[in-house]
């Protein structure tokens, strides 16, 4: 275009035609971002649902309780909890893996597992020292965020006081025997 107004016109065509390709751009980066939303919340949700603790709960009930989970980064080599420390969380790996260190033993736990679901039931000091064993993503469920949960929620509190009195002469640590069992036939 020659004279002003053709620039003008033919300057609000090109920004048009910007947007006739940024429009559908848009919509689809938001589908995308919604669909891997919706698949990590489908896995975490199975995470929590596979905690022995958790097991019996309705779905909107564990669904509340991934609301609460907080993420946590490891590097390798990384100490995540310590052997006699007090323990007040519970951890799920969503990546990597990790070692524990018990007494005896060690006991290394993959992508899926989680540990130290006593710690969520009780004052109970750590049985293992945990370290990533390579980069590693967590998923952390703090004590004192349960039970802001289970004063919100009294059907999950009845449930959860109820496995207390189940497991309350189990080991005086966070970890279980079962849980460890758990832990490892998931990650054979």
């Amino acid at each position: 275009p020659v004279t002003r107004i053709g620039q003008m016109i033919g300057g609000l065509v090109m920004l048009l035609g910007y947007g006739l390709f940024a429009l559908p751009v848009g919509i689809v980066a938001t589908a995308f971002a919604r669909e891997i939303h919706s698949r990590d919340f489908a896995i975490t949700w199975g995470m929590v649902a596979r905690v022995p603790l958790f097991q019996d709960l309705k779905a909107a009930e564990i669904a509340e309780i991934t609301k609460l989970l907080r993420a946590q980064s490891a590097a390798p080599g990384q100490v995540i909890s310590r052997r006699g420390e007090p323990a007040n969380s519970m951890y799920f790996i969503a990546s990597g893996a990790v070692e524990a260190v018990f007494e005896t033993s060690r006991m290394r736990l993959e992508e899926g597992a989680f540990f130290g679901e006593m710690a969520l039931l009780a004052e109970r000091r750590r049985t293992a020292t945990v370290s990533a064993v390579s980069p590693t993503q967590l998923l952390v469920l703090d004590s004192h965020d349960l039970r802001g949960l289970m004063r919100r929620k009294p059907a999950v509190a009845r449930h959860v006081l109820d496995e207390v009195m189940r497991r309350r002469d189990a080991s005086g640590g966070d970890m279980l025997e079962e849980e460890i069992v758990a832990a490892q036939a998931d990650t054979v």
